[in-house]
């Protein structure tokens, strides 16, 4: 298998070493490597890019971020200037050459930014995907038939950190990974250190609550109520979702299949977008689909 040249975008956030440490020190994705690294802007808490480059034996510090376009088959941004504003801006060079492209959560604080990327993606039939890591927790999918066993959802309550769009992110992920899209509408009612938002799905669907809170541990946690029986979730592996996510990026970038329906992804930015309306309108219920088209 020929090795395949990952570009690591950006050092300013626990991301970057994570995916640096697990391709090149761990080898979850045997034969795909980090061959260079930009740093950015960065961050008192990390490393920066000749730091992070020597640690985890990265050949390369670049300059420009697209520098190495042309010997890059795979590029991970994970920028996290303006809580991911720069995602889209440092992916579409690379979009537009060809490469395969990885984006961090968010995907884009806009959700037309998304949206045009993933229209450019498509003309140029370049893959391109953006989760958060909660997507690949290993806790949920060793319990995927034990929750199947639960029948007809009628309730489902996700809780996380943070606050609701950044950190939201997770929460809403971890309920897509275990239920899936088709959220119709969205309430979303905040107080200074915790958020609550009430989904309800199309078609009979169960009703989703999602939490993220800020005066509670760093926990993630997921309880689903069925006909037959209720069972609970707590993800607590972190190398396990971020080994789940630089493996599903690198399958991508190998196979040109992203693992997640573009489609998906902006249904998810659409939800929390929606409970950000709906916070400014005094919890009022924001459709999905209107979000989506742009109203």
């Amino acid at each position: 298998m020929s090795e395949l040249r990952v570009g690591l975008v950006g050092v300013n956030t626990s991301h970057a070493g994570a995916f640096a440490r697990l391709l090149n020190e761990r080898e979850v994705a045997p034969g795909a490597r980090v061959t260079w690294v930009w740093g950015g802007e960065l961050r008192s808490d990390q490393p920066d890019a000749p730091t992070l480059a020597a640690k985890y034996d990265i050949p390369e510090v670049v300059a420009e971020p697209t520098d190495r376009i042309g010997d890059t088959d795979l590029v991970l941004v994970v920028d996290d200037t303006g809580g991911g504003a720069n995602h889209v801006p440092l992916a579409r060079p690379f979009v537009e050459a060809g490469v395969p492209a990885f984006l961090d959560k968010p995907m884009a604080v806009d959700l037309g930014a998304a949206k045009e990327l993933f229209d450019l993606a498509a003309a140029k039939g370049t893959p391109v995907t953006s989760s958060s890591a909660l997507r690949y927790a290993v806790e949920l999918a060793a319990e995927k038939d034990r929750i199947a066993e639960l029948g007809a959802l009628s309730s489902v309550v996700s809780v996380g950190p943070g606050e609701w769009y950044y950190y939201g992110v997770h929460a809403v992920e971890q309920l897509y990974a275990a239920v899936g899209g088709g959220v119709e509408w969205v309430q979303r009612f905040t107080w200074p250190d915790r958020d609550v938002a009430v989904m309800s799905y199309a078609d009979g669907g169960p009703t989703a609550v999602v939490q993220t809170l800020r005066d509670a541990a760093y926990r993630f946690h997921l309880t689903m109520y069925g006909a037959q029986d209720m069972h609970a979730v707590r993800i607590a592996d972190f190398d396990g979702f971020y080994a789940g996510q630089a493996r599903a990026a690198v399958e991508m970038a190998r196979t040109g299949t992203p693992p997640i329906r573009p489609e998906e992804t902006l249904e998810l930015l659409a939800v929390l977008r929606a409970g950000v309306l709906s916070a400014e309108r005094d919890g009022a219920r924001v459709s999905v689909a209107s979000v989506l088209a742009g109203d």
